[in-house]
């Protein structure tokens, strides 16, 4: 027993005097540069490999998934007023356009072209 009391404390002495030979409890932090001082709140970048290319390429599936979403919902919308367009302008004079008729036509010119813009990108 005498033995192995003299041995941890000649291992606890070394590792005071070799301050390079301390462990750090929690090896997923960066030791602190000073005792009692806390880990820099800098994350290190994760490096490039399998895993970080995984997430990038999740990222850009749910990115362009939503862009298609989006996409599909404004097409549906511009089908639904063209329509609405097409039916009033049937029901009116040649000579007439109410203000309804021409703000749907200013959205529809809108849609159209948001559209045309997400298509090309």
């Amino acid at each position: 027993m005498v033995g192995v009391g003299w041995y941890s404390g000649g291992v606890e002495a070394q590792i005071r005097q070799n301050p390079t030979l301390q462990r750090n409890p929690d090896p997923i932090l960066p030791p602190a540069s000073e005792p009692g001082m806390m880990p820099s709140d800098e994350i290190p970048a994760m490096p490039p490999g399998p895993m970080s290319a995984r997430l990038n390429e999740e990222r850009i599936k749910a990115f362009n998934d939503e862009r298609h979403k989006r996409l599909e919902e404004d097409v549906s919308k511009l089908q639904a007023l063209t329509s609405e367009l097409k039916a009033d302008v049937s029901k009116t004079n040649e000579s007439e356009l109410s203000a309804e008729d021409a703000r749907k036509t200013v959205e529809i010119e809108k849609l159209a072209h948001d559209v045309q813009n997400r298509m090309k990108n």
